[in-house]
């Protein structure tokens, strides 16, 4: 009996004794846990909100120069379609905002007989192949806009609004109602003012345009004019290009895009604005030159506080096949719009268009 009794009595202690031991590794492990704190309300003022950074508003365009849909052009769209002109090359086309172009020629439902030596007549259906390919609007101020007469200058007119595509210019008005100004219906974050000049028949009315302008800006925050000028197949502007561009700039526009010579020629930066005095083609069947079968496109990045950025990139044509410069043939382009054009302080560099994969 005695002796269970000191069996009990030792298991007892064991207890005791392994209590007494680990009382003090349980106090360090309670003493590192986060102590509770009573706190009062929050009052709002205390409440830090995230910062969010402000989205920048910007617009991007995509121009190119002369569109021409007759003669050659016509037989191969003709049989292939507008797919045949971009087989190549899909990759001319970048993701902008608005791409806009020179439309050389009107839209008829059938050709018309005419004094003019060279006469363009576009087939209607072709229309909504520009629009397939991302076109959004056209220039008609140029020479060949009144081909098949006035009243295909008006068909022209409706074919385009027909496929949601936007036009501005005449080819020999100016007024306010040949302005195209497009914003938030297009997506844009701002409005964007399009004034269309046809400067290859006689003078141009500097007061009147200045009106144009002028209305336009009260609309928009930038304006663009597209001006067809120049002397065909030369690849530096003339005295009276280069005088109507500061003019221009002079009167408030924000940039200037050229065309008409049917080649590129050389960029200027005049006031801070880029002056692009000729794009050169872009659909056409001029294949009597390599000058001829060269274009080039600009991008340019329109932001909210005023700043313009551009870049350029060339491309070329065989049979009306478009097809981007690269390696050698990009390089010459590039130094030969670097020694004949006139920057200012803007980086040259600023204007080489780097396409991905190219």
């Amino acid at each position: 009996m005695k002796a269970k009794i000191l069996i009990v009595l030792s298991i007892i202690l064991s207890i005791l004794l392994v209590g007494f031991y680990l009382k003090p590794a349980f106090q360090e492990v309670s003493d590192l846990a986060p102590k509770l704190v009573p706190m009062g309300p929050i009052k709002a003022k205390e409440i830090v909100e995230p910062v969010v950074a402000e989205t920048k508003k910007e617009v991007s365009i995509q121009f190119f120069g002369d569109i021409m849909l007759d003669r050659s052009v016509a037989k191969v769209m003709g049989s292939e379609g507008l797919d045949y002109i971009f087989a190549k090359d899909k990759g001319i086309f970048v993701d902008t905002n608005l791409t806009i172009a020179n439309l050389e020629g009107p839209f008829a439902p059938t050709r018309i007989q005419t004094s003019k030596t060279i006469a363009f007549r576009f087939d209607p259906k072709l229309a909504a192949q520009l629009k397939s390919y991302g076109f959004d609007a056209f220039s008609m101020a140029n020479n060949h806009g009144m081909d098949m007469g006035k009243k295909n200058v008006d068909f022209t007119r409706s074919v385009l609004l027909e496929n949601s595509l936007g036009y501005f210019g005449d080819e020999y008005n100016t007024g306010p109602q040949y302005t195209y100004t497009v914003g938030e219906e297009r997506g844009l974050s701002f409005k964007v003012a399009f004034v269309g000049l046809n400067y290859t028949e006689g003078a141009l009315d500097i007061k009147q345009i200045k009106q144009v302008i002028d209305n336009a800006k009260s609309q928009a925050k930038f304006v663009i004019v597209n001006i067809h000028w120049g002397e065909e197949y030369k690849r530096i502007s003339n005295i009276k290009q280069r005088n109507m561009a500061h003019q221009l700039v002079d009167i408030g526009v924000d940039a200037i895009i050229g065309h008409h010579p049917h080649v590129i020629q050389e960029v200027e930066v005049y006031k801070g604005k880029y002056i692009f005095y000729s794009l050169g083609n872009f659909i056409f069947d001029q294949y009597f030159s390599a000058e001829t079968q060269e274009g080039a496109s600009v991008v340019m990045d329109l932001q909210e506080d005023g700043t313009v950025g551009a870049q350029i990139f060339p491309f070329f044509s065989k049979k009306s096949q478009v097809e981007r410069m690269v390696g050698d043939q990009k390089q010459e382009f590039f130094d030969w719009l670097q020694k004949n054009s006139r920057l200012e302080d803007k980086k040259f560099e600023s204007l080489i268009f780097l396409e991905k994969n190219v």
